[in-house]
């Protein structure tokens, strides 16, 4: 069968929305169940080859496994997966022999996505705790947790990205966490640094496009300019490599004065100070190392209102201080630049490239000159040596406006120098440089809408991105308004979308699921509801129960009480089915659901009543072979006591009821029968080791098994006088228990016995009705229950029994129960003589 999907994706990064269903697939699933999510696109694990059509569409194609004329059931499961299986036609009778049954995934996060997305999530959760704490009104904090937000987000983005200088990323996947890394430090510049807002932004961004310069490049992540800085490090004769000036020279445009500084010392000259011709390269060297190495920087690295001397320049926060330093450092400039001739005139008849290179270096520094002819020419000079307007916008904040504020005056530079005609973009990737553009100018006007609608339509940006950077946005005055408008088609705002888009491809995996959950809880719209699906469609945590106690945790967590049961209840069930009576109860009970647990333990309490039914008339004290009631011992000890209804007086249908439909009534039944066993265990064991030649004295014997007696009492009042037996089980059960009538360490009381001489005439005479209905089996409708051994009692075979136990034993019980009730009485008289 060969199935043709259609797929429309908003971007690389995998949101989709179908647009087509296989025409041969069985169409009784319901729409998506996380469809409040996404849309969601089916694309089956297989032979997939894909394709792009006119209309932009990606068409994907796969190869599905199945029997002619048969039919394809899909089902949505949780996130970015489809569940599929071949069934049978029901008109054609084909397929469903050997059925082919898969779980399909798409936008599969990769290793470096999971492992940020496991970084992030308790980032984000301690974040939407503390404004939750923090309210509206104290703003300060709230910038503050933001800023420790996205510092946070930001760490894990750039933890594991490649040096960009080394080369480039080395998978798409890092080439993309490493264009998320550029883009997260960028907005946190614009939104949440004051860099931005007081006048450190050129500083600021020269020290961003060091770290991300490598973006730009037509060899995305890759560094070309540090890359080959460092290699020239590593020359003997670095003068002798043709790009030596012009990398210098970049180094100088573009802010990264320290670089340059080291390549610049690595000129050979400095080797040869000795050299009378060396003197003059040294001298015109020496005079731009200078004028580099003491530039004054507007920066809030000063750290101080004086100037800082670095190894980068004179570091000041001081605007004063800096405009006055400057300005005496441009007239130092100016004076160079103009006596360039003579400066560099014996350099020329040396090394006319080195003359050329640094006078190169002076033009651009003379860029913040009050000559405009200076400035004219230094903004000629830095067009043809950048590589894009990136480049030359850097180099005009750093060298002409070093104070410039963005939101005043960067989106007129921005488009000053994309106008240059003599700016030639290349080695540079232009689409990037596009989008750039658009998101730099919607940042510098404070457009959040307009940054929400970059990031959430670009390839360079993920669902992960994109739903985290709404809080860097956040950090905007009034831009909460903004953000959580709600939406006309969704309910809540945008940040819940992109929040609900991403768990929804964090949920289809099993290492991410439980993040998906953590998402959708900070959802106020539409988290209930959707984690409630994803837990109750969630097939991995079957597999294990750490998973599953996981899930169980989460839900209760997050107040979702019926999620939590549904997910149990689900999970008993598959346990069941496996044959694992024990943790199917243990989840049943988890889900709060005793009718399961009643219907998951009838055919072992089937098995007990007919194991008592084949002792009848032997009145051996011999417990029953019931391995499977002790497989269940772990389980049943742990069970929560009940209110003990001893002392009632069963005696009406009433009565019966309310006992009957007591919580769990099954499972405790089920472990006083137990400990009745083990009860009468001991009494054999003490009788077998009595008759076989006496380790213990005569008096200690008795005493023994006077102890042993009366520990069978307390299981016998619970299952009969406390109500825990079934009514088709008394009977049964006092017709078991006529040895212990019997034994001169009878150990029931005078009230004991004449409450089960009442209960038995209700059974046999005082309550015909009753017991009818109790012998027949259709006492359980009117109870609730359901006793597969009372309901085979219905048949003409277990009618005979059920008589035949009534008119052979039921005399022999109530004999040994009146014989019983004169012990009784005369044990209590003779304690009330002796008192």
């Amino acid at each position: 069968m060969h199935l043709t999907f259609k797929v429309k994706r908003a971007h690389k990064c995998g949101r989709s929305s179908q647009t087509a269903r296989p025409a041969s697939a069985a169409r009784s699933a319901k729409a998506p169940a996380l469809a409040v999510i996404a849309a969601m696109a089916l694309i089956v694990a297989g032979n997939v080859n894909g394709g792009v059509n006119e209309d932009a569409v990606e068409l994907l194609s796969c190869c599905v496994p199945a029997a002619p004329g048969s039919r394809l059931h899909f089902s949505w499961g949780t996130g970015t997966e489809a569940r599929l299986c071949e069934v049978q036609s029901t008109q054609t009778s084909s397929g469903g022999q050997d059925p082919f049954g898969a779980i399909c995934n798409w936008t599969v996060l990769g290793i470096e996505q999971r492992r940020i997305a496991h970084e992030i999530a308790p980032v984000y959760k301690t974040l939407r705790k503390r404004l939750q704490q923090l309210g509206t009104t104290r703003q300060q904090e709230r910038k503050e947790a933001l800023i420790t937000y996205s510092e946070g987000v930001l760490e894990a983005l750039a933890a594991n990205v490649n040096d960009a200088a080394a080369g480039p990323p080395e998978s798409d996947e890092m080439l993309h966490v490493a264009y998320e890394a550029g883009l997260w430090e960028l907005l946190h510049l614009f939104f949440l640094s004051d860099e931005a807002t007081e006048g450190f932004f050129a500083e600021a961004f020269a020290s961003w496009f060091g770290q991300h310069g490598g973006l730009f490049n037509s060899n995305p992540g890759f560094n070309k300019l540090l890359a080959e800085a460092r290699r020239m490090l590593q020359m003997q004769r670095v003068d002798t490599d043709p790009a030596y000036w012009p990398t210098l020279q970049h180094l100088v445009l573009t802010g990264q004065v320290e670089a340059a500084l080291d390549l610049l010392t690595q000129h050979p000259a400095y080797d040869a100070l000795q050299d009378p011709d060396m003197a003059a390269k040294v001298a015109a060297l020496e005079s731009v190392y200078q004028l580099l190495r003491v530039v004054p920087r507007y920066t809030r690295a000063g750290g101080s209102s004086s100037g800082r001397l670095a190894g980068t320049g004179t570091l000041t926060d001081d605007v004063v201080l800096f405009s006055q330093e400057r300005a005496a450092w441009r007239q130092r400039v100016d004076e160079l630049w103009e006596g360039r001739e003579q400066l560099l005139a014996d350099l020329k008849k040396l090394d006319a490239q080195a003359a050329r290179g640094l006078a190169g270096i002076l033009c651009l520094l003379v860029a913040g000159s009050d000559k405009e002819h200076h400035v004219y020419t230094s903004f000629q000079f830095m067009a043809q040596l950048s590589h894009n307007w990136v480049e030359l916008l850097l180099g005009m904040l750093l060298w002409k406006y070093p104070t410039l504020q963005p939101q005043l005056h960067l989106r007129n530079l921005v488009t000053k120098v994309k106008a240059v005609p003599a700016l030639c973009t290349r080695q540079s990737d232009e689409e990037f440089l596009d989008f750039f553009e658009q998101l730099v100018i919607a940042a510098c006007d404070q457009e959040v809408q307009s940054v929400a609608s970059l990031c959430t339509t670009t390839p360079y940006c993920s669902l992960q991105f994109v739903t985290h950077i709404y809080d860097v946005l956040r950090a905007l005055p009034g831009a909460d308004r903004i953000i959580s408008r709600p939406l006309p088609h969704l309910g809540g705002d945008q940040a819940e979308m992109y929040t609900l888009n991403y768990a929804e491809s964090l949920a289809g995996s099993a290492a991410t699921w439980q993040l998906a959950a953590e998402y959708l809880a900070w959802c106020p719209v539409h988290g209930a509801p959707v984690l409630e699906i994803l837990l109750d469609r969630s097939l991995f945590v079957v597999q294990d129960e750490q998973s599953a106690l996981k899930a169980l945790a989460l839900a209760h967590r997050h107040g979702l009480t019926a999620a939590a049961h549904g997910l149990a209840r689900r999970l008993g069930m598959a346990a069941a089915q496996s044959g694992r009576l024990g943790v199917a109860l243990q989840w049943m009970m988890r889900a709060h659901d005793p009718a399961h647990c009643a219907e998951l333990v009838s055919p072992l309490i089937a098995k007990v009543q007919q194991a008592m039914l084949d002792q009848a008339g032997n009145y051996q004290l011999t417990p029953l072979e019931l391995p499977e009631l002790y497989d269940l011992e772990p389980l049943l000890l742990q069970l929560p006591a009940q209110i003990s209804t001893t002392g009632m007086g069963l005696s009406t249908p009433k009565q019966y009821e309310g006992v009957q439909s007591r919580a769990y009534q099954e499972l405790h039944f089920l472990h006083a029968f137990m400990r009745l066993q083990q009860a009468l265990q001991e009494v054999l064991q003490l009788q077998q080791s009595a008759s076989s030649g006496a380790e213990r004295q005569p008096n200690q014997q008795q005493q023994a098994l006077a102890a042993a007696y009366a520990g069978v009492r307390e299981p016998v009042v619970d299952l009969l006088l406390d109500g825990l037996a079934p009514a088709a089980l008394r009977l049964p059960l006092l017709s078991y228990i006529v040895p212990v009538f019997e034994s001169m360490y009878m150990p029931f009381s005078r009230m004991d016995v004449q409450q089960m001489l009442q209960m038995l005439g209700s059974v046999t005479g005082g309550l015909p009705a009753l017991a009818s209905a109790v012998l027949a089996g259709t006492h359980t409708a009117a109870l609730g229950l359901r006793w597969p051994a009372v309901a085979e009692a219905a048949a003409p075979d277990g009618a005979d029994a059920a008589d035949r136990l009534q008119s052979q034993h039921v005399n022999d019980v109530q004999l040994a129960l009146c014989r019983s009730l004169a012990k009784a009485h005369v044990v209590e008289a003779s304690l009330k003589a002796v008192a």
